[in-house]
């Protein structure tokens, strides 16, 4: 993980996108709506949200770096 549990508290994405995780679990557990289950999730959201949130925008990045590489930036050199 590249950022602190600090830096994630004081990440207003992170904070948001953790919120939305939650709510999709708490949904998917108790078998309610989606936004009834962001209602129920605690204000401030805790800091193992704010971990999986960050794990998860890795993946996704990391996933995407792999479907869709990046051409390599300036001239090749051939030896």
């Amino acid at each position: 993980m590249e950022k602190t549990v600090e830096e994630l508290r004081k990440s207003e994405y992170h904070q948001q996108f953790a919120r939305k995780l939650c709510a999709a679990f708490i949904a998917q557990q108790q078998g309610i709506r989606l936004d009834t289950a962001y209602k129920k999730v605690p204000d401030p959201i805790g800091d193992t949200w704010l971990i999986v949130a960050e794990f998860a925008r890795a993946a996704a990045l990391d996933d995407l770096s792999q479907q869709f590489p990046s051409p390599p930036l300036g001239p090749r050199l051939v030896v």
